[in-house]
């Protein structure tokens, strides 16, 4: 369990305990400039069998609802919000698993990453994540926002 964080910024450092921290989903009270800079836990003794079962456990969940064996760039939108479905649910209630352009193609596994069937192009998986994004807005009214990163004057169109 986190305890606190020691942050620094240009005026200098100070521990922040947990409520001070903020932290929720891709949210912190931190203000432009601060970094975490080191962090203290409180840790409870486990047996390692009880560590390495429930290592074993979440690995085992994470193979069967990701393409953890396919050549993927990870998780391609951020999840709109704690509310609601994530992208995924909704990029696969828009019926796209297994939606391809070129050799990219969303994951008959899980709809939020694309794979790279053969060769695929970074256009290619612009293709596919515009259009995953196209149906996500037009049938939930939601607009995903990418989660990877562009390198170069890549851009998803606008809506």
């Amino acid at each position: 369990m986190l305890v606190d964080a020691l942050v620094v910024d240009a005026s200098g450092k100070r521990t922040l305990d947990v409520e001070e921290l903020g932290l929720s989903y891709r949210h912190s009270n931190l203000a432009s400039g601060q970094v975490v800079a080191s962090v203290r836990f409180r840790l409870e003794p486990s047996a390692p069998e009880a560590v390495k079962a429930r290592a074993a456990e979440l690995l085992t969940q994470r193979k069967a609802t990701q393409p953890t064996n396919k050549r993927t760039f990870g998780s391609v939108f951020k999840n709109p919000g704690e509310e609601g479905p994530g992208a995924g649910r909704m990029i696969e209630e828009c019926g796209l698993k297994g939606h391809r352009v070129g050799g990219a193609i969303v994951s008959p596994r899980h709809a939020n990453f694309i794979e790279n069937a053969d060769t695929a192009t970074s256009a290619d998986c612009i293709g596919v994540m515009a259009e995953a994004r196209r149906r996500v807005h037009e049938r939930f009214g939601v607009t995903l926002e990418h989660e990877v990163q562009f390198l170069g004057p890549l851009e998803l169109p606008a809506l």
